[in-house]
């Protein structure tokens, strides 16, 4: 029965499977790594069974492809790295945290962040 299940929710979301395959996850030490890379980082930090985290793939995956070089976008799931997570204050997934080519937080948003009002906040956070 779960293979089942399994097989219909590949079968009913190619477009969520896509997009969370085009969005890489990062460990603490690609995160470090991404941080000192001189360039936009936008993060967001969710689950892979935390269902507003994945409603945000599509999202995700739609930035990277807008922002191409510009900016990387990346996926860090709290619960596989619970202290990563404490020590950039993650209260709540998802959280999207946006850092500039510095490495510093420049944003920060809780929850779901639908695409117009995520572009406003990367523009605001001088990243557009």
């Amino acid at each position: 029965m779960t293979s089942f299940r399994s097989a219909a929710l590949l079968l009913a979301c190619p477009a969520l499977l896509s997009a969370q395959a085009g969005v890489p996850a990062l460990d603490p030490a690609g995160l470090a790594k991404a941080l000192k890379s001189g360039t936009w980082t936008v993060v967001e930090f969710g689950g892979p069974t935390c269902i507003p985290c994945k409603k945000m793939q599509p999202i995700l995956g739609e930035l990277q492809q807008l922002f191409g070089a510009r900016a990387q976008v990346r996926n860090f799931y709290v619960t596989e790295h619970l202290k990563a997570a404490r020590d950039h204050r993650i209260m709540a997934m998802p959280t999207q945290v946006v850092f500039d080519p510095s490495g510093k937080e420049v944003a920060r948003h809780v929850g779901f962040w639908d695409k117009a009002d995520f572009l406003k906040g990367l523009a605001q956070a001088g990243l557009k």
